[in-house]
């Protein structure tokens, strides 16, 4: 086990962190671009901080005060969990959550490859690639949720105080479950913001984004567990010249908002709309959650204050396209759409 770094070093040798301010969190060790030239630090030999020169990293998280690309994009939560969040006990949880993220990208980054390859691939193979896709969509995004918990219940029930003192008075007979299922639903049955209070003692503020945002936990915790435990498959995909479609009736599909741009005819609809619906709720539900438990308890101040997190993957133009997915447009594949796209500041995507 490496011995802890001194902040005096810290201080010294990383001048783009708060020594001061990590009050015994974990310093994660990842690339900073300064504008100009890539840099990283590594904790080598054990206790002690060696620089080394990074000529340009592929897939990694990095520090920055404006993104070194402009499809390195930053998700406010990540951020704030490795700036705030990142105590030793939860770190391998916030590690979890961002490699998910990357997930995410890669699969949907994978299907746009599909989709391009289709001719050189058999037909029944295409559609098991296709499926198994979105079965590892659905798992990956269904587990961001109980990963999210997990921190947010190390902090609700170890480390924290409420902001309000009449309010940390009545939270300290709660313990805080580290499912999301366990807060959010009454069996199958979502509970109320008032519900989710009164059981665990959990802010107004907090417990709304809970309520808000659990039937489309709901609706992801079905998919999954018939999946995972009930030997089931997600439905049919048809291979067309537009795209992967599927029939909006299947009971993988049939709670999304299909619109009449979405259908090839009048029995399929393009696949694409459902997986950037998935995918970017899947950001915003937790974001949410997470924002409003950081206004109702006092985290201290973040570990690099002038530096942002990034996100750079190889993967990450797909998932700029299917942000404009969810916007409304580019509902069918296609190499001269996309790569329009592909001209858009993905610092925007937000």
């Amino acid at each position: 086990m490496s011995r802890p770094i001194n902040p005096a070093e810290i201080a010294a040798k990383m001048p783009h962190i708060d020594a001061a301010a990590l009050q015994g969190r974990t310093m994660l060790l990842m690339p900073v671009w300064d504008g100009t030239a890539w840099s990283m630090w590594v904790d080598a030999p054990p206790g002690q901080l060696t620089r080394v020169q990074v000529v340009e990293p592929i897939r990694s998280n990095y520090l920055a005060t404006v993104p070194a690309d402009k499809y390195d994009f930053q998700i406010p939560l990540v951020d704030f969990m490795w700036q705030r969040a990142s105590w030793p006990e939860v770190a391998r949880q916030i590690m979890g959550v961002c490699h998910d993220f990357h997930q995410l990208a890669t699969i949907a980054a994978k299907l746009e490859h599909l989709h391009e390859t289709r001719e050189t691939i058999d037909a029944n193979l295409l559609t098991s690639f296709v499926q198994s896709e979105v079965e590892q969509l659905i798992i990956v995004a269904r587990s961001i949720f109980d990963l999210l918990q997990e921190i947010m219940a190390y902090f609700w029930n170890d480390r924290i105080s409420l902001q309000d003192p009449a309010a940390e008075a009545t939270r300290r007979p709660y313990k805080s479950p580290d499912t999301f299922a366990k807060i959010a639903l009454n069996g199958e049955l979502p509970r109320t913001a008032d519900e989710i209070t009164q059981r665990y003692g959990i802010p107004p503020r907090t417990s709304a984004m809970y309520a808000k945002n659990a039937q489309f936990f709901v609706s992801l915790r079905k998919s999954r567990d018939a999946l995972v435990h009930g030997g089931s498959s997600v439905d049919h995909v048809f291979a067309t010249e537009k795209g992967f479609c599927v029939d909006p009736r299947s009971k993988y599909y049939n709670g999304f908002v299909w619109k009449a741009e979405h259908y090839y005819n009048e029995n399929i609809v393009s696949l694409r709309p459902w997986i950037a619906h998935t995918v970017f709720r899947t950001i915003e539900a937790c974001s949410e959650t997470m924002s409003a438990f950081a206004c109702d308890v006092p985290f201290p101040p973040p570990i690099a204050p002038a530096h942002k997190i990034y996100i750079r993957d190889p993967a990450n133009k797909a998932l700029v396209r299917l942000l404009q997915v969810d916007k409304g447009d580019l509902i069918w594949w296609g190499r001269e759409h996309d790569e329009a796209a592909c001209e858009l500041d993905s610092r925007n995507w937000q």
